[in-house]
């Protein structure tokens, strides 16, 4: 493969971890996903909370995701309670956490950041927010501009 192939910046394919209850907000990030880290990828999706916890105590220290994304706005303050559970639990606690919420009360962003999570982004997911924060937590390579010179 030549190293110039638009498909080297994709890394191999990742597996992400998805909590989300919104059915329509989590087809949108499968979507997003898939666009940005390719075909290939594996999304394992929790649609609430108490899934998400039993899913997580599963992962071990060989078979965990690369990336974790969860709703912030569970019921019962489950998108918390899912960050403190995966830092909690050793094969998940070094897995980059990124947080999804329609509200960005300054206090909920600080308790995310406090919790651990890399990132917190804004719902629904923007494919170029999320690339951003990828290329930023070293999860997908940026992809260089190519620019042409015509010599005269």
């Amino acid at each position: 493969m030549d190293s110039n192939d638009a498909s080297a910046a994709v890394p191999s394919a990742m597996r992400v971890f998805l909590v989300e209850d919104n059915p329509e907000h989590s087809f949108i990030a499968v979507k997003v996903l898939q666009q940005l880290l390719g075909e290939n990828s594996e999304v394992i999706v929790a649609e609430n909370a108490q899934e998400a916890l039993s899913l997580i105590e599963l992962f071990t220290e060989h078979d965990h995701p690369d990336l974790i994304l969860v709703d912030l706005r569970l019921p019962d303050n489950g998108g918390f309670e899912i960050l403190s559970a995966a830092r909690a639990h050793e094969a998940c606690s070094q897995v980059p956490a990124l947080v999804l919420t329609s509200s960005l009360y300054d206090k909920d962003v600080a308790e995310s950041y406090d919790l651990g999570a890399a990132a917190v982004l804004c719902k629904p997911l923007s494919r170029a927010n999320l690339r951003e924060e990828l290329i930023r937590i070293g999860k997908l390579a940026p992809t260089r501009s190519v620019r042409t010179t015509f010599a005269h």
